[in-house]
């Protein structure tokens, strides 16, 4: 019972150890809190909102009325249909109703234009969130490629600090001179400054980072690193992704889904010039204190009275005042079909650059890969000369530079694989499964 009451209590600690955040985890913080996201969010929910006020205009109006009137000097006494001179109060109760029996079908093409522009706000919403992720997803592989290189740079620094220390005790024993000391605890400054300049950008890609989240940044939160992904896409195939990413991303979707909103908005203008048929109702009743002769509720029962009215309307000079308003609705629709092309092109041209990039970018991490190999071999070399005094400085820094260089490169060309890798797959499946 104690081991079990001991384990209790250090949960939470368990939890607040915590310290690793993986790539899915920073995207589900992202879906919670970014503010870009959340305002798409509010913009399907106005959609939605919108929606059911156009529906309401189908329901009959129904209203109760009450009316309390004071009554001085020359009236009619409505029990007796006579002048009186009186001060008498009467109160009329009325229930009242109109419903739209035909208007051309304005309201039911409103409401389907209102759930294409709803579908089109859900699918905006959600390309929105894509957008933001693919944005993410570059700030978290840049924060893990500048912590490489912050960890590569501080492996110069100690290289360049034993070779000063090992160079010091050589000028110690009088088997070097002092200029060489000099030489290489100048590379030694030259990689803590490079050292610190790689701190600062891991330190301003983790604020980046945190700020897409909008999550306070958190100096002992650490990010879990990620695995290559297997790829077999050719620039031969990026057609074919992009014909299949058209029809399922939401960009693309929400697009076509606003184009076609408009053709029912001509649809609900052109029905303005239609005759338009309405029904109206009521039930009403009064009650005068002039009467004397009835009570309150006989006196409602013996004045109730009711009507019901149909009305029709014909528009004259209608399509005057409805040819300008379509005219403007065909523009819209014009730019709507012309912002779904742009958003087709601007698809098409991200996956044919997403193909070609991993491609080259596949080459250059092999390049890299070959060209830190071979200078670090050539870097030992020389190293061991500078050990065995039969190598200058210049050759050593020069050695040492050109490896750092092709160690950075390298670093670079790893996590912008990685990245594209993501990308595309992204781009081919059209949502982000075994993305992260």
């Amino acid at each position: 019972m104690k081991h079990l009451i001991l384990l209790f209590c250090l949960l939470p600690v368990f939890g607040k150890a915590q310290s690793t955040l993986t790539l899915a985890e920073c995207v589900d913080l992202l879906a919670k809190n970014n503010l870009i996201y959340q305002q798409s969010s509010l913009q399907a929910e106005a959609a939605q909102a919108q929606l059911r006020q156009t529906k309401s205009q189908v329901l009959p109006q129904i209203a109760f009325g009450s009316t309390q009137t004071l009554n001085a000097g020359r009236s009619i006494d409505q029990s007796t249909n006579t002048y009186i001179d009186e001060v008498f109060g009467n109160s009329s109760l009325g229930l009242n109703f109109q419903v739209p029996v035909f208007q051309g079908f304005k309201v039911q093409n409103q409401i389907r234009q209102g759930v294409l522009l709803k579908e089109s706000a859900e699918e905006n919403r959600t390309a929105i969130l894509n957008a933001q992720t693919v944005l993410l997803m570059q700030n978290y592989v840049n924060v893990l490629a500048t912590k490489a290189l912050y960890e590569s740079w501080t492996d110069q620094v100690l290289s360049s600090e034993t070779q000063v220390d090992r160079i010091s005790k050589q000028v110690n024993a009088g088997t070097v001179g002092v200029n060489l000391l000099y030489e290489i605890k100048a590379q030694l400054a030259n990689d803590k400054f490079s050292q610190v300049t790689a701190l600062t950008d891991y330190r301003t890609a983790r604020l980046t980072l945190f700020q897409r989240m909008n999550v306070t940044p958190d100096d002992k939160v650490d990010f879990e690193a990620l695995a290559p992904k297997d790829s077999t896409l050719t620039a031969a195939n990026a057609i074919d992704i992009y014909e299949d990413a058209k029809k399922s991303f939401p960009e693309i979707r929400s697009a076509e889904l606003y184009r076609q909103s408009f053709s029912y908005q001509v649809k609900s203008i052109k029905a303005l010039n239609y005759p338009s048929l309405g029904l109206q109702g009521g039930f009403g009743a009064v009650y005068a204190t002039s009467n004397k002769n009835l009570d309150y509720f006989n006196q409602l029962n013996a004045t109730r009275n009711g009507s019901l009215q149909l009305s029709l309307s014909i528009p004259i000079m209608g399509r005057w005042l409805t040819k300008p308003r379509v005219e403007l609705a065909k523009v819209q629709e014009r730019q709507a079909q012309n912002t779904l092309d742009v958003t087709n092109q601007v698809l098409r041209q991200a996956i044919e650059l997403a193909v070609l990039n991993l491609q080259s970018m596949a080459d250059r991490q092999a390049s890299a890969q070959g060209q830190v190999e071979s200078l670090t071999a050539a870097f030992a070399v020389i190293e061991s000369k500078m050990n065995a005094g039969i190598a200058n400085s210049y050759e050593y820094s020069l050695a040492k530079a050109n490896l750092a260089k092709a160690q950075a490169n390298a670093i670079q060309a790893k996590y912008d694989y990685l990245m594209q890798q993501r990308l595309l797959q992204y781009y081919r499946q059209g949502n982000w499964t075994g993305v992260f």
